[in-house]
């Protein structure tokens, strides 16, 4: 591996770090807002409702005055907040025709707009932090600095907003997301009513949707788009002494046939295209790029007669493969990171374990994320942001085949999703260098979690 690809591979953990906490930001903030919701449900239910059940009639009548005024108020407060977005609400005369269906119904159209232009914030700054982060590095590794963008950010920072997929930038697809899951919550409360749901019933079903749809789209626009972002500002550094680049694929044991036919092929850097043959490929993509010299000795010599600056042999010793030039600054293995701090843990719940745990920090090596990424593909990218969520509150430690280790299981109760987890713990008489460790963690479903629960001795269960 040579300096490029070790600098690439630095990059995919911060970046990963990155999503990790803007994920449980995301996360906490719409665990917030479901709440509101089910307190807007509830209050409907307790002054329109009999018995915990809605009569649909009621419903079709005229929205109260005071209603009505809460709701323009509403929408007159997110105008003043996010000016830039008050064309996506509902025109405000309006209002004063709806009943009251459709005033609940704006309503949640309202809070979705609010979630939308936090999700819009939040994203648009990790994306300019990683195309910051990203062509600086590049630019180092061309010997120009690890600064070398900081001076004049926006010519990285175009990317963030670039229109590169199907015609559409992150923002369009964080407002389409939201436009779609205002649609599905409105139809699912309508359709509730009609029905005569009870409350416990109508808001178990939100949860679900609410919960499901809005992190799903979340977190793969978030992933995406960084790949997206990452990609096409470490390549800027390149485009000027450079002709061709190859795609380098994830090494987690599951390349798609796609990513792996590609990185066979090498491409001309102007011919590059996001989506056909330069990162990202598909979504969850985590590809990357090398760049491909057939004649470096003659790369060097023409380099040094276009600069003249005596930094050509140094590029060139950080992009070749091999040689005793492929590193040439001061990076080195023990450098790059292989522990990760994911969380920490109530001695307490765990001493079903063992009563010997020495510390409460947990951790997860690079060699444990590759065993993840190989046996139990996608699950990594996908959920590790709940890592954190199953070794701090499980639903159920199971007894495992071997010592000090702790089998969890945890429900994701927003999006119904569950979880298997493994955690070695560091006890008295481990190896000073021990942690307590996450050995595997992988999706399940409801077979293989009510058969753990039936075939394993339970040791804890959440009250």
């Amino acid at each position: 591996m040579n300096y490029w690809q070790r600098r690439q591979h630095q990059l995919n953990q911060q970046l990963e770090k990155d999503e990790v906490r803007l994920k449980k930001r995301l996360s906490s903030f719409y665990d917030t807002e479901f709440r509101k919701l089910d307190r807007q449900i509830a209050a409907y239910y307790k002054q329109y409702g009999t018995d915990h059940v809605i009569e649909y009639r009621r419903l079709l009548e005229e929205l109260p005055l005071e209603d009505k005024r809460l709701l323009i108020e509403q929408m007159d407060v997110f105008a003043e907040k996010y000016p830039q977005y008050a064309h996506l609400m509902p025109v405000r005369e309006s209002v004063y025709k709806l009943d009251r269906l459709e005033g609940l119904q704006y309503s949640i159209r309202m809070q979705q707009l609010e979630i939308g232009a936090v999700t819009q914030k939040e994203i648009r700054e990790h994306l300019e932090r990683q195309a910051l982060r990203g062509g600086n590095a590049a630019a180092q590794a061309m010997g120009f600095g690890e600064n070398f963008y900081s001076m004049n950010p926006d010519i990285v920072k175009q990317f963030v907003g670039a229109a590169w997929s199907n015609g559409e930038n992150f923002s369009q697809k964080i407002w389409r997301n939201t436009e779609k899951l205002a649609g599905y919550l409105n139809t699912d409360i309508a359709q509730g009513f009609a029905r005569g749901d009870s409350y416990e019933k109508l808001v178990r079903n939100l949860r679900q949707r609410f919960g499901k749809v809005s992190r799903k789209d979340a977190y793969r626009l978030i992933y995406t788009e960084g790949t997206y972002v990452m990609a096409e500002a470490t390549m800027q550094p390149f485009i000027e002494d450079f002709e061709e680049y190859r795609l380098s694929t994830a090494a987690d044991g599951k390349v798609c046939d796609l990513c792996r036919e590609l990185a066979k092929k090498k491409f001309r850097i102007q011919d590059r295209q996001p989506g056909a043959n330069f990162p990202p490929l598909h979504p969850w993509c985590r590809c990357t790029f090398t760049i491909e010299v057939e004649d470096w000795d003659k790369w060097i010599e023409d380099y040094e007669n276009r600069h003249g600056n005596g930094q050509a042999e140094k590029t060139a010793g950080r992009l070749k493969d091999g040689g005793e030039n492929a590193i040439l600054d001061k990076t080195s293995d023990k450098e790059e990171v292989d522990v990760h701090i994911v969380g920490k843990i109530d001695k307490n719940i765990y001493k079903c374990i063992t009563e010997d745990i020495v510390t409460d920090e947990v951790i997860i090596t690079d060699e444990r994320i590759q065993h993840i990424k190989e046996r139990h593909p996608n699950d990594y990218e996908r959920f590790y942001s709940y890592i954190p969520e199953i070794i701090e509150n499980p639903d159920y430690i199971i007894e495992a085949n071997k010592s000090n280790t702790a089998v969890i299981l945890k429900e994701i109760e927003e999006q119904g999703e569950k979880f298997k987890l493994v955690l070695r713990l560091k006890v008295e008489s481990d190896p000073v260098e021990y942690k307590n460790s996450v050995m595997t963690f992988w999706y399940i479903g409801d077979t293989t979690w009510r058969k753990s629960l039936k075939n394993k001795k339970i040791l804890y269960k959440r009250e």
